[in-house]
């Protein structure tokens, strides 16, 4: 034999003898430990899995491929992820499976009530665990310390709890030390649970009995279709994917509820519990909101699900929309925002297409990508800064085909007028809006403007641009000329354009006097230039943002890219105002920024500040719902870090040493039904603010004490 097989082999051995080891000594060991040392040798240990590819699987059953499966599942999830990212995600994979193998040990050692956990849910736990009218399946993926979560569940809930496990621990090429530890693991979980955790290859029988008897099962939703097993097609990180359905099929079955939960290890000894709606497992839209809920746990932390290898083992099925790829143009007025950061992959889950190609304009040309394209249809984003729902795709093939059109453009808040037009602030009342726009007709004209979101024929486009090889994806439109219509059910908003506004509405809390004014956070200079060109004033704009900077109107306003704090006061001059319009919302410590506005003011100046209102009726709402879903623009914009009511921002001010002098409530007047809730509130004995209620933002002028 040569050499170098001879060494492989002393190799592959040497490295079994280790794995062996570390199951069957090191993992006990670092269990007995203080709790915080644990978990940095558990990392530490995931860190040199990462190194060398490896977990109990892959040395058990031969899957040398999992690194490589992670980079192309998180490449798959993230397209625009960068090489080094994708990397940090992958290490991070292998230290959240470590980390609960480690954590597995604790339980074994007896340890759970060392731990801290908070819960959030948008229920009372105890009520809706314990004492249940039916059965309720809980979903949770391979995430970060889902295992320790479901003890913390029982725990808390003091609820009878059951969940399932697999014998593929049990393959003869495991080893025994991996085997035992498996085996104790789910034996350590039932003293804490009161339930059950048996192999679900020996029968199904024993889960339904478990859900007749009203109790709760947790079962991993992440899994792929085993042999001959039961599978669902579920919207699941961006695609139509197949998973395991034996779960859901049992649910329904047995008349059970459905949701989900994800745990996350917060540092130390504390731990927090997220968890979904809880619905009918008979209602579709309560299984797509456990598995959204799953989805964006996953998306916000890629790294810490350490199922992403068996993505591949999740095939894609077709769209319910038909054949239809995405295209999103890449190129915005947003690029590098947090709010596009949290905007786009959002952007992708709603619309739910499997097909998706992101892609700059130059890069993306009409002839060249059509050329390649293998659907039948394509769906183009001219601007990946949108709200959409998951009808937009269904509406607007709804339409092509009634209309047997070659080009369907989608409708937008410029086409949004009357009783249509725009009256949402939070995520439900966009859906509410978009839902109730299928009261209008399949079709209309198509408008003159430039479209933002169109779907077109793909061979039919093509023979378009055989005869005009220059038209551009906004001349498609007109270029088809009465083959294009427009699909007022497929609504679409962008909010590309935010950082533009000229805010002239809060150019009239300012005082006559105010000739010059520092403008912080200003976005691309849009009110900066307006009291420029109003008031004849000077005009300063501080903003970090590149972009935003660049395109601010240097001629009328001086630019300053940076951060008020980075300012030198004796440099630039005292002014007779500054203001933060919008920004507050966004730093973490809003009165340190406040003071750091004070040396830059004369005797007597003023601040001008507007920040969204959490009070407002349609937040209130949303929670009484059991919702607080974040957005990439509004009052619950995903970059926000701070919110604010009108006491608490008379609070801030006044403790950074403004007195507030003008005081403005923004917002339409409330709707009815609220107008009745509050009055109802009020004769229950419950004080109500109906101001705040009606005020979606709030601007003041303060001066400085």
């Amino acid at each position: 034999m040569p050499v170098r097989d001879v060494l492989k082999q002393w190799a592959w051995a040497a490295a079994r003898r280790a794995h062996h080891l570390d199951f069957a000594y090191l993992l006990p060991a670092i269990a007995k430990l203080p709790i915080p040392l644990g978990h940095r040798l558990a990392a530490l240990r995931g860190e040199l899995n990462a190194r060398l590819g490896r977990d109990w699987r892959s040395m058990a059953l031969g899957f040398r491929h999992i690194r490589s499966h992670c980079i192309g599942a998180y490449r798959e999830l993230q397209p625009s992820a960068s090489q080094d990212q994708l990397a940090a995600w992958t290490r991070g994979r292998f230290v959240a499976e470590a980390r609960d193998e480690y954590e597995s040990r604790l339980t074994m050692a007896g340890r759970v009530e060392e731990l801290e956990c908070e819960i959030v849910a948008p229920f009372d736990l105890k009520q809706q665990l314990s004492n249940r009218e039916r059965g309720l399946v809980l979903l949770t993926p391979h995430y970060q310390s889902f295992f320790l979560g479901i003890a913390f569940l029982a725990r808390a809930s003091g609820a009878l709890v059951n969940s399932m496990s697999s014998s593929v621990t049990h393959d003869p090429r495991v080893d025994p030390a991996v085997q035992r530890h498996f085996d104790a693991k789910y034996r350590a979980l039932e003293r804490y649970i009161g339930g059950k955790v048996p192999d679900h290859e020996t029968g199904s029988r024993q889960f339904y009995r478990m859900l007749q008897r009203k109790e709760v099962l947790v079962i991993l939703g992440d899994a792929p279709v085993l042999p001959d097993g039961a599978a669902m097609a579920v919207d699941f990180l961006g695609a139509k994917r197949e998973l395991a359905g034996g779960a859901l099929r049992m649910a329904r079955a047995t008349g059970s509820d459905v949701g989900a939960f994800v745990c996350r290890h917060l540092g130390g000894k504390r731990y927090r519990i997220e968890m979904s709606e809880i619905g009918s497992a008979n209602d579709e839209s309560a299984i797509a909101k456990a598995y959204r809920f799953l989805g964006t746990a996953i998306e916000a932390d890629p790294g810490g699900w350490w199922a992403s290898d068996l993505i591949t083992a999740m095939p894609r099925v077709a769209s319910s929309a038909g054949d239809i790829e995405a295209l999103v143009i890449t190129d915005s007025l947003l690029s590098g925002s947090g709010e596009l950061a949290q905007g786009l992959p959002q952007l992708r889950r709603s619309v739910g297409l499997s097909q998706w190609h992101e892609r700059h304009a130059a890069d993306a040309t009409p002839l060249g990508f059509l050329a390649e394209c293998t659907a039948s249809r394509v769906l183009v984003l001219l601007e990946p800064s949108l709200l959409a729902t998951s009808s937009l795709a269904p509406e607007l093939a709804r339409c092509m085909d009634e209309a047997q059109a070659a080009c369907v453009t989608a409708t937008d808040p410029r086409d949004a007028s009357g009783e249509w037009g725009i009256s949402y602030t939070t995520l439900g009342d966009f859906e509410t809006y978009v839902a109730r726009r299928t009261a209008l007709p399949v079709s209309a004209p198509v408008p003159a403007h430039p479209p933002v979101a169109m779907l077109l024929d793909v061979a039919r486009t093509r023979d378009l641009l055989r005869e005009r090889p220059q038209l551009s994806w906004a001349d498609l439109p007109s270029a088809f000329g009465a083959a294009a219509v427009q699909a007022p059910r497929a609504f679409v908003h962008s909010y590309a354009a935010y950082q533009q506004g000229n805010r002239m509405e809060m150019l009239e809390l300012l005082p006559e006097g105010v000739k010059t004014l520092l403008d912080i956070g200003g976005g691309e200079g849009g009110f900066a230039r307006a009291f420029a060109v109003t008031r004849g004033g000077e005009a300063w704009l501080v903003e970090p943002s590149e972009a935003a900077t660049r395109a601010a109107p240097h001629d009328r306003v001086h630019v300053v890219r940076g951060k008020l704090q980075e300012l030198d006061a004796s440099l630039h001059g005292r002014f007779d105002a500054v203001s933060f319009l919008d920004v507050l919302e966004h730093v973490t410590d809003p009165g340190e920024l406040l003071r750091a506005a004070r040396p830059f003011l004369r005797e007597g100046g003023h601040v001008l500040v507007s920040v969204p209102n959490v009070g407002h009726w349609s937040v209130v709402r949303d929670l009484a719902q059991g919702r607080f879903d974040y957005l990439p623009v509004g009052i619950l914009c995903a970059t926000h870090i701070r919110f604010f009511t009108e006491r608490s921002v008379r609070e801030l001010l006044e403790a950074a040493g403004f007195e507030p002098m003008r005081w403005r409530r923004a917002g339409p007047s409330l709707p009815p039904e609220f107008e009745q809730f509050a009055a109802a509130a009020r004769q229950a004995g419950i004080a109500i603010d109906r101001d705040s209620l009606a005020t979606e933002s709030l601007h003041v002028l303060a001066r400085l004490g």
